[in-house]
């Protein structure tokens, strides 16, 4: 490994972020690390088998590329800037370029300088020799709106064309107006919409968005394009546009030529168009050390995780079977990044006593490795998941697994390296059975915003706003959730109407990012709920009756708020709008929305003071991941520990009639479970079972495997490795623990006490003196699990 990347870990010891060995876990669970996995960085794809044809297919293709074929070249390009040769363009910074504004009354176009040259809206920032922009603005008025275009002069569409320009506006206008590109051959007799400001999305406030268009369709024909100041999305009638204005700058028509090579970064997406001339009917690329590294696509998109100078060669055919070939050697200089940390945890809200993220103990939990700038090395270190609380666990694994062993403070660390330099991130953890929880980062302070005469945000409002949710992550283990706190800081009302409103706060399913399918409800009046005491906010409960088990994201709704007036406003807190971490929407006018979306740019990302009250279903062998049970040829009983915190069902479902559980539960969260089966069939050798066993929330599954290569009533039914390859135990004498330990050993029961101690050397023990069961095996510094029969 990478020394620097050790250095790295090595500055943040784990065991500085928890507390120790509080809260131990009565049931260890012995953790190994992970074999080393490819690294794929977050939101893009993992490499992928290549496209390939079949090598005798490929193999042809390139042989009869030596040929000269009649009317075929083989020649390509990528979709960079360098790429476009422009055919026409309109930069406005002398009049309309010979674009015809439509002449109407309401809607003005003109051109004009946009802000002052160097600030945001100035064009002069995108292209610094700018002086004026086209510019439609509409009314004020809702009564005078109205449509009016500006269409450009005949411009004939080049091959692999494209438009492209920028638009500036506000999307907070969008109710009110919209501005359209189409293009059209007729002279707009017909025309076909090329774009249209309904579908931008990002940040709301007035900015230049780059807008680009594809015209393949139109390649040789002379069109006309037009721009149309239009209606917005509470236009029913779709009478016209008013309020909004619009800024249109940079607008050319391009098409495609051929570069010699192009620089990129690591991740960047790279479209290559191939330009091949004679009618071309299969391609074939090659492009080492590219994701793909080769594609039978026209015009494949490939991305580089490396830094390099990389060839790319293109194989194009003909229906004649003649070929053409083309390399360009380096073609694609691609340089590196540094590697940015980013952990995936395998749930993200967080415990709401402390602020930090909530996993659950014991059963198996996944975190991931989401960094960008394609690390080639990583390194986990977690603590509290080695059964010595001393001892941190660590794995070189993509996305390892692990169960915690012990509970409360712990931490997780990811830290990740390439050729260009190093990053970490450390998340802190808190591992619970159960808790209250909360999207609120610890440096968060809860508060409202003011909306002047239209109310208070998140609450009571004239806006139209009538309902707030709080988005939840999907949790580490399924969760049973007993119900929700919201923190309200105002409930004034004055007539009874108000008085007795019902405040309704629901458990939702999450559809596409928003809330779906409520799940579970309750209801308080307004003058039930619980106020602020002594300046310090007091969560009202909303218990929910049927506590519902949810295994995906979820939403918490609150709805029911009385209508903003004069004596009457309710309203709960959220945390101060920060910069990043959006978990709250709202429905507004019947649609739901990220409130990030609503407020002004900047600091515009909020969580809302709901709390859920949720219980994590543990439900795992002891030790945990042991779910395999080895039975013997013979016919008879065997047990087998559990834990189960919220308890499980007594009806243990077996798959084999020869095999089935005869014990109930005992009520407690740890039980044996009594499993009876039969003998081998004479003739057979083994066979496999399986016991279903389920909490109402998850399953455990355990596989039974009973042959005659294993152990009767006495001895060892499963050895672990040691943790440094230096405590061993044989077992090839029936009813003998030959014990080989560096150190001096003792040998624990997973109830903690202590079966049998041991010298450093060699020591022998009797099985039949031990009571079946699981027993660890432990020095200072290894360990080993048996299990006694």
């Amino acid at each position: 490994m990478n020394n620097s990347l050790k250095t790295l870990l090595a500055a943040i010891p784990l065991c500085a972020l928890t507390l120790g060995a509080e809260g131990l876990v009565s049931f260890p669970v012995n953790q190994t690390q992970s074999p080393e996995a490819t690294p794929v960085a977050k939101g893009q794809m993992a490499p992928a088998p290549h496209e390939s044809m079949t090598s005798a297919r490929s193999a042809a293709l390139r042989r009869s590329s030596a040929k000269a074929a009649s009317g075929l070249r083989a020649e390509f390009t990528a979709g960079s800037a360098d790429a476009r040769a422009a055919v026409h363009t309109s930069n406005f910074d002398t009049g309309f370029d010979d674009w015809t504004p439509d002449p109407t009354s309401n809607v003005k176009w003109s051109t004009k300088q946009i802000g002052a040259p160097g600030t945001p809206k100035s064009y002069s920032t995108i292209d610094p020799a700018d002086k004026m922009s086209l510019f439609v603005e509409g009314p004020y008025s809702t009564i005078r709106r109205e449509i009016s275009s500006a269409t450009s002069p005949v411009i004939t569409v080049p091959a692999n064309g494209a438009v492209s320009f920028h638009a500036g506006f506000s999307r907070n206008y969008d109710d009110q107006c919209r501005l359209i590109l189409s293009i059209s051959t007729d002279n707009f007799a017909t025309s076909t919409e090329l774009w249209n400001s309904k579908n931008e999305t990002g940040e709301k406030p007035w900015c230049w968005r780059p807008v680009v268009a594809d015209l393949t369709p139109w390649a040789g024909i002379p069109v006309r394009f037009r721009l149309t100041y239009s209606w917005g999305a509470k236009d029913n009638f779709q009478t016209g546009g008013y309020m909004g204005d619009f800024a249109i700058d940079g607008f050319t028509v391009s098409g495609l030529q051929p570069v010699e090579s192009v620089t990129l970064k690591t991740g960047d997406r790279l479209r290559l168009t191939d330009l091949s001339s004679g009618n071309p009917v299969e391609w074939l690329w090659e492009m080492p050390g590219a994701t793909p590294a080769t594609s039978t696509e026209a015009n494949p998109e490939i991305y580089y995780t490396l830094p390099g100078v990389y060839p790319v060669t293109l194989t194009v055919r003909n229906a004649e079977g003649e070929s053409a070939t083309v390399t360009r050697e380096a073609f694609a200089t691609v340089e590196g990044t540094a590697p940015m940390a980013v952990m995936g945890l395998p749930a993200t809200f967080r415990n709401a006593s402390n602020r930090r993220h909530l996993i659950a103990p014991l059963a198996p939990v996944q975190f991931t490795d989401l960094s960008t700038g394609f690390p080639t090395e990583r390194l986990w270190a977690i603590s509290g998941v080695d059964a010595d609380p001393a001892v941190t666990f660590t794995s070189t694994e993509a996305n390892p697994t692990v169960g915690f062993s012990f509970l409360h403070n712990q931490a997780a660390t990811l830290a990740v390296a390439n050729e260009l330099g190093t990053s970490m991130v450390t998340a802190p953890l808190s591992v619970e059975y159960e808790g209250v929880i909360t999207n609120l980062r610890p440096e968060d302070r809860p508060t409202t915003f003011s909306m002047d005469d239209w109310g208070v945000f998140p609450g009571s409002n004239t806006r139209k706003i009538t309902a707030y949710a709080e988005r939840f992550s999907k949790p580490s283990r399924p969760v049973v959730i007993t119900g929700a706190y919201v923190y309200f800081n105002r409930a004034e009302a004055t007539e009874v109407i108000d008085q007795i409103a019902p405040i309704g706060v629901s458990l939702y399913t999450s559809e596409n990012g928003k809330p779906g399918k409520m799940i579970d409800c309750m209801w308080w009046s307004t003058f039930e709920l619980d106020m602020p005491q002594d300046g310090e906010l007091v969560g009202t409960a909303f218990p929910f009756t049927d506590a519902p088990v949810v295994n995906d994201e979820f939403f918490i709704v609150v709805d029911g708020l009385p209508e903003y007036k004069e004596g009457c406003c309710v309203s709960f807190s959220m945390a101060a709008l920060r910069a990043d971490g959006n978990t709250a929407l709202m429905q507004k006018d019947g649609e739901w929305m990220e409130v990030s979306d609503y407020f002004p740019a900047g600091a515009n990302c909020t969580s809302y003071l709901i709390y859920p009250a949720i219980q994590h279903s543990v439900l795992c062998s002891l030790p945990a991941g042991n779910d395999k049970i080895l039975l013997p040829a013979t016919a008879g009983e065997v047990t087998h520990k559990i834990f189960s915190y919220m308890g499980y069902d007594a009806a243990v479902v077996s798959d084999s009639e020869w095999m089935h559980v005869t014990s109930t539960p005992n009520g407690m969260t740890v039980d044996d479970l009594t499993i009876a089966f039969d003998a081998l069939p004479e003739g057979t050798t083994s066979r496999t079972g399986t016991l279903t066993v389920t909490d109402g929330a998850s399953t455990l599954t355990l596989t039974a495997e009973q042959s005659t290569d294993n152990p009767g009533s006495t001895g060892i039914s499963a050895v672990t490795t040691s943790l440094d390859g230096k405590l061993s135990a044989d077992t090839s004498t029936p009813g003998i623990i030959t014990v080989n330990a560096p150190a001096p050993f003792t040998l624990y029961t997973l109830g903690g006490s202590v079966a049998a101690t041991g010298p450093a050397g060699t020591t022998t023990l009797s099985t039949p003196s031990l009571a079946p069961g699981a027993y660890l095996l432990r020095t200072a510094t290894s360990a080993l699990k048996l299990t006694v029969k």
